[in-house]
């Protein structure tokens, strides 16, 4: 089996729920550090124009966003399960949960100027239009009450002494919701939300006693050498039918709904049901499969 290698920096947040998954199943992987902010050429040389961190690389497979990562790695590696039978939407349900305290805690950030100004001008660029993120001061005070609320929901989750979400085993909704909460330590307002709780932060000890499994660095330049040399995988074996207009071979664009996060063109193949796969040919990289989740990315034909 080819080598699973991830594309992140360290201060990632989504990317810790991905290094989380390799620590509770126990894998080896190799370490791509990749630029803060843009420009990411080696990155963008895989990805045809998608920017957002993580992307894990198999050989000459390229996954985009952490919903389909997840489901990735749960195929290749099953054991131990990252859902419990019979708690599939329940675990999404409090995946969605934790990471809605993602966007808050950023929100705060820009507002308390909590961020370096190249990143803020980097992440301008993501942002819907009419959006002003130099207004974001004004969304202080009512993210900070909507973070204590959240926070309120997992402390009351967690009050009959378990050890994790949904008992004594780590799942899913456990590395999901632990990244934002691990996010709120680095900024003195959003620490202060934790003082008094007692069962969140023992949670936040045990999530990140599960480590990142066995991690090697590797240069993103051969990063790119190891897909020229790999052939992509074959067509997911739970194909389904396509959206009216669209065929196997069309040309198409993928266009993620969140804003600013990189549209990419390439040839469609079959496409599982919770995943969309196209092809891309890059002039450093060679033949690619570009890998998305069906669920916050959109499909059209482009001729």
């Amino acid at each position: 089996m080819a080598e699973l290698i991830l594309h992140h920096y360290d201060m990632s947040p989504y990317a810790e729920k991905i290094r989380l998954v390799f620590g509770l199943k126990r894998l080896a992987w190799r370490s791509v550090q990749i630029p803060i902010v843009m420009p990411k050429p080696d990155l963008t040389e895989l990805t045809g124009g998608y920017r957002r961190t993580p992307v894990l690389q198999i050989g000459a497979d390229i996954y985009c966003d952490t919903k389909l990562i997840v489901r990735v790695l749960e195929r290749l590696h099953p054991e131990p399960a990252l859902v419990p039978a019979g708690q599939e939407a329940i675990v999404q349900g409090l995946s969605r949960l934790g990471e809605a305290s993602f966007m808050m805690v950023v929100t705060i950030f820009l507002g308390l100027g909590g961020f370096d100004e190249d990143f803020v001008e980097d992440r301008r660029k993501m942002v819907p239009p009419g959006v002003d993120i130099d207004r974001a001061h004004l969304l202080v005070p009512t993210k900070l009450l909507q973070l204590r609320a959240n926070l309120d929901t997992f402390e009351r989750q967690l009050s009959d002494g378990r050890a994790f979400l949904l008992g004594e085993s780590a799942c899913l909704a456990d590395l999901s919701a632990y990244h934002p909460h691990r996010f709120l330590t680095t900024h003195p307002t959003t620490a202060k939300l934790l003082d008094g709780l007692v069962h969140i932060p023992a949670w936040m000890e045990r999530v990140a006693a599960i480590g990142h499994g066995e991690r090697s660095e590797l240069d993103s330049g051969e990063a790119v050498d190891i897909a020229k040399r790999a052939h992509p995988s074959a067509a997911p074996d739970d194909s389904t039918e396509l959206p009216d207009g669209l065929a196997v071979g069309d040309s198409v664009i993928v266009i993620p709904e969140e804003s600013g996060s990189g549209n990419v063109s390439g040839e469609l193949l079959a496409s599982g049901l919770h995943q969309i796969s196209i092809r891309r040919r890059s002039e450093r990289a060679g033949d690619l499969v570009l890998h998305f989740p069906r669920e916050e990315y959109l499909l059209i034909r482009t001729g």
